[in-house]
């Protein structure tokens, strides 16, 4: 269908047996967020908030394979070492965007694609890089 990203990663046949430990993004994307999103076609922050626009105050680059674990133990680290005050957002393109209509979020341009918008709102990037 429209906007679906296919072939560029089987997800199925590489999916090892899951864990709290080693779920990754790619994981929990199949088994948590698309279900949880089809019936409303709609990213997992639409679901999840009534605000219409969520701002950013970070923009996260990193893995999918990467345990979510890791991922989250980054984050608070980054908000720790920074100071930063509760409430900081970081913007994450799993949650952010629309994973049954990726086309429409990532569009032709890439200058006016999600991540650019993203980008633009946020005071800084937060890149985390694999062991």
């Amino acid at each position: 269908s429209a906007g679906v990203l296919t072939g560029w990663w089987d997800r199925f046949s590489r999916t090892p047996e899951m864990h709290i430990n080693t779920l990754t993004l790619y994981q929990l994307v199949d088994w948590v967020i698309n279900p949880a999103t089809a019936p409303y076609h709609c990213s997992l922050v639409e679901l999840m908030t009534t605000e219409p626009k969520q701002p950013t105050s970070w923009f996260t680059s990193h893995w999918w394979g990467e345990p979510v674990r890791d991922f989250i133990a980054c984050v608070e680290n980054h908000t720790r070492v920074r100071s930063l005050p509760d409430g900081s957002t970081y913007w994450v393109c799993a949650y952010a965007n629309n994973q049954h209509e990726l086309g429409k979020d990532l569009g032709k341009d890439p200058l006016k694609s999600s991540f650019a918008r993203a980008l633009a709102m946020a005071c800084g990037v937060l890149l985390i890089l694999d062991e």
